[in-house]
């Protein structure tokens, strides 16, 4: 039984990988695969499957492969594993290659050239977060129950797989079910004083839980929007109890 934390390097760029792989080995900590190739990746991620040995925890994902467009295997790895960090390490710098990963379930992004130093310090806190958030106990408002156990929000009967972001701003907010939570915050919280200015990824990431929790995620009645401040989840039942114990 595998007692390190696997880690999955996709990247074709071979100065750098090199660079990834060599120093993440360094400390005995991790175990450590290094594919070039989207096909390459795919590969090894489905033969662990094969050993039945336990997913990879982390992707550092290049976008610029030789076979294809990183960004096309984002969401092919949130299918094989919905709490894995998955981290992109690209020379595409725009913003809309950002958005777009997170959009599609990214935890990070980094833009080459990058200093080993922050990439360590970026997965530590990722990782440190996950600890965290996975062996607080569960959080019950009304007839929601986030189970840490399996990471699934359940809502009565209905249950809703979390990505590890999701599941962390979930946390927050039904914690602080019922009163406006902001949006630095929440950023603070789940990314780190590094990312104090990308608020966008606060924004794609409440989207994707309206997308699982809402009706129509485009009036939103759970996850409501406070207008230059942040964001309020409203549980029904829960929320107008503590609504009436406040008045009286």
């Amino acid at each position: 039984m595998e007692n390190k934390l696997a880690i999955l390097v996709v990247e074709d760029d071979l100065r750098i990988g090199r660079l990834l792989e060599n120093n993440l080995r360094l400390g005995d900590t991790y175990l450590v695969d290094w594919e070039t190739s989207a096909a390459a990746a795919q590969r090894a991620v489905r033969q662990r499957r094969a050993h039945e040995r336990t997913p990879y925890s982390v992707v550092f994902l290049d976008l610029g492969l030789p076979d294809r467009d990183g960004l096309d295997l984002i969401p092919w790895f949130r299918t094989q594993s919905a709490d894995q960090v998955i981290i992109v390490v690209s020379a595409r710098g725009n913003e809309a290659d950002k958005i777009q990963a997170f959009q599609l379930g990214a935890d990070d992004y980094l833009t080459k050239p990058f200093h080993y130093g922050e990439l360590m310090a970026r997965l530590q806190a990722h990782l440190r977060r996950v600890h965290v958030t996975t062996n607080e106990g569960a959080i019950v408002r009304g007839e929601w129950r986030l189970d840490d156990s399996r990471r699934v929000l359940v809502i009565g009967e209905r249950e809703i797989l979390l990505t590890n972001k999701e599941y962390q701003l979930m946390r927050i907010l039904l914690r602080n079910c019922g009163t406006i939570v902001p949006s630095k915050r929440i950023l603070n919280a789940i990314w780190g004083h590094t990312h104090e200015e990308h608020t966008h990824y606060v924004r794609i990431y409440v989207q994707r839980l309206r997308e699982k929790i809402e009706s129509d995620a485009s009036l939103p009645q759970f996850l409501l929007t406070e207008l230059g401040i942040g964001y309020r989840l409203v549980v029904p039942d829960f929320t107008e109890k503590q609504s009436k114990t406040n008045r009286d």
